[in-house]
């Protein structure tokens, strides 16, 4: 673990959990949440073991443009909770392969001292997934510490998971995945300088370069967003696709966003991009003027949403 020496003095009854906590959804929020209780009633410290890039990639030796949350953001939305630390796990073919009983000794043990460990219901580590909440009352006697399990969070009588909101934004139900999120899905990146085809017919977009190489991606269609950028908030309309209209030989997909009443450069520089709601699909028009027209009832349509939602 990354800079485990740096804090070993300050570990004073550790409440420990692991996990991958992509997108850190309000199903990981009960979890951790319990463990600040804990850790004050202890009068100890708090400790999240995380990963990144996800396990998965190390076993299947491929990237997985699947993530929700950019590293840089999970441990400070793990920090905002009130988690005093962050430790991220080398995650390799050797820790794959220890058994989970070789997990607890070696780390949760040994080099943390864990008084208490909290995990979630389907939680499972070690070798082959082996372990699990039930393993860790076995062990409880053995090294010292207690164990406790957090319950499912349900929504609408779904349990709130990060593949659940995978599927949602995949499918471009961005307000139920934003639901589960606990708020609205965003992407980090830099803008780039594209080909200005927009500027040419009013709609100037900035091209977004996200930090993150594995970002998933909502479905493919024009939705409107928010955009945060050097300390403002500012609205905008975004497409996820491959350009039909403009580009038709193109098959990349890209995020492109016209943010309303602005227009300043800000190429080069980092922007977030949060989803608020899909507005329709991307379409192949039959020319640009109709691809002008529907952007014009787009714009439309999304000044009186956010007129609503200013309003609420």
């Amino acid at each position: 673990m990354k800079d485990i020496h740096k804090i070993q003095k300050h570990l004073k009854n550790p409440v420990v959990t692991i996990g991958t906590f992509d997108g850190v959804h309000i199903g990981h929020k009960a979890i951790l949440t319990r463990i600040v209780q804990r850790t004050k009633a202890l009068d100890g410290v708090s400790i999240v073991i995380t990963y990144h890039p996800h396990p998965i990639e190390i076993l299947k030796k491929k990237v997985y443009p699947f993530l929700l949350t950019e590293k840089i953001k999970k441990e400070q939305f793990l920090k905002a909770i009130g988690i005093d630390y962050v430790l991220w796990l080398d995650f390799d073919v050797n820790l794959a392969h220890l058994t989970p009983e070789e997990f607890v000794r070696d780390y949760l043990y040994k080099q943390i001292g864990a008084k208490e460990i909290i995990v979630g219901y389907d939680w499972h580590f070690g070798k082959n997934r082996s372990g699990d909440f039930h393993l860790l009352k076995k062990m409880e006697q053995e090294q010292d510490f207690h164990v406790e399990m957090v319950d499912e969070v349900l929504i609408d009588d779904e349990i709130v998971s990060s593949t659940a909101i995978r599927k949602y934004l995949s499918e471009g139900n961005i307000q139920r995945a934003n639901k589960m999120l606990g708020r609205n899905y965003c992407i980090i990146g830099t803008v780039e300088k594209g080909n200005q085809i927009g500027r040419e017919f009013g709609y100037p977009t900035c091209n977004l370069k996200p930090l993150e190489v594995r970002k998933l991606y909502p479905a493919i269609g024009v939705y409107l967003t928010q955009i945060r950028h050097a300390h403002k908030v500012f609205w905008g309309l975004t497409n996820v696709g491959i350009r039909p209209t403009i580009d038709k030989n193109n098959r990349q997909k890209n995020v492109e966003t016209h943010i309303l009443d602005f227009n300043e450069h800000i190429y080069e520089q980092e922007i977030e991009l949060f989803f608020i709601e899909k507005i329709r699909d991307e379409v192949e028009f039959e020319s640009i003027d109709a691809l002008i027209e529907q952007i014009k009832k787009d714009e439309t349509y999304a000044r009186n949403v956010i007129e609503k939602l200013n309003n609420e």
